[in-house]
């Protein structure tokens, strides 16, 4: 009959309900976490399994494969880590979680105000930087100050990439390519002047080197392999106080406070 019909779907209906909201072989028991290399999974899956903690409306569970929000998770890990990109979270059914991430790498410390910073190849401020950190000291890594003491907020803050870029490669030109000794760390008046000082050890004496973007590196290095040849020599840089290469076409530098332009 009618009657019964409707009273066996019903029940039927009732049943997937439960086993889909309340049964507990649907909910997620194993998080597995892919692509994390300093941070140890065991931290990764403790704060998984905090953002799948309690229940909706005191009710449904969390943890429920149809219920627990990829979006929580998700952002649970980037406040909590700060270097983790998170790249995907996909639901294995029926109880599995699988987390695919990447750390992010610094690519160059910041510094402003006194307080230094990890930046990433995106020019993304990720964390603060200490000078223990094991990364940073595996090889000469590069350290920018920024001597106009701009307000920095981790997670906020972003430096321009294509200056990271710069910064990067100019570093490889004086030092890979033409083999000049750096004294002390890169400065920069302001980010928003895009240029970079740095000193230049050549045996007993140091000078300043003033550079900008707005000439690429790969002119900046002909420039100055051209200068070294022609006007400074190595005995004449002896007495050099600045060299300055930041206007394109135009070279400036002074000898005992005598200022000379080409």
């Amino acid at each position: 009959s009618r009657f019964l019909f409707w009273v066996l779907f019903l029940s039927f209906l009732g049943v997937c309900v439960y086993i889909l909201l309340f049964s507990p072989f649907l909910e997620i028991e194993t998080v597995a976490v892919e692509g994390n290399k300093a941070i140890p999974t065991e931290d990764i899956v403790e704060k998984v399994n905090e953002a799948m903690a309690g229940k909706y409306f005191n009710y449904f569970s969390k943890r429920n494969f149809f219920l627990a929000s990829k979006k929580e998770i998700n952002q649970k890990l980037k406040n909590d880590f700060n270097r983790l990109e998170i790249s995907s979270i996909e639901k294995k059914f029926p109880k599995a979680l699988l987390i695919k991430v990447q750390e992010r790498q610094p690519e160059l410390v910041w510094c402003s105000g006194g307080v230094c910073y990890l930046v990433d190849k995106n020019g993304f401020i990720y964390a603060g930087a200490n000078a223990t950190d094991e990364e940073l000291n595996q090889s000469r890594f590069l350290v920018i100050i920024d001597e106009s003491a701009r307000p920095i907020e981790i997670k906020k803050s972003v430096i321009d990439p294509d200056f990271i870029l710069y910064i990067k490669e100019i570093d490889a030109r004086l030092v890979d390519d033409l083999g000049l000794s750096l004294e002390g760390d890169y400065h920069t008046p302001a980010l928003s002047s895009r240029e970079i000082f740095v000193k230049i050890k050549e045996g007993e004496g140091v000078w300043t080197l003033k550079l900008s973007s707005a000439v690429s590196p790969e002119d900046t290095k002909k420039i100055l392999q051209t200068v070294f040849e022609k006007e400074l020599t190595a005995e004449k840089r002896k007495n050099l106080d600045y060299l300055d290469l930041r206007i394109k076409g135009k070279v400036y530098y002074r000898l005992n406070n005598s200022a000379v332009s080409n």
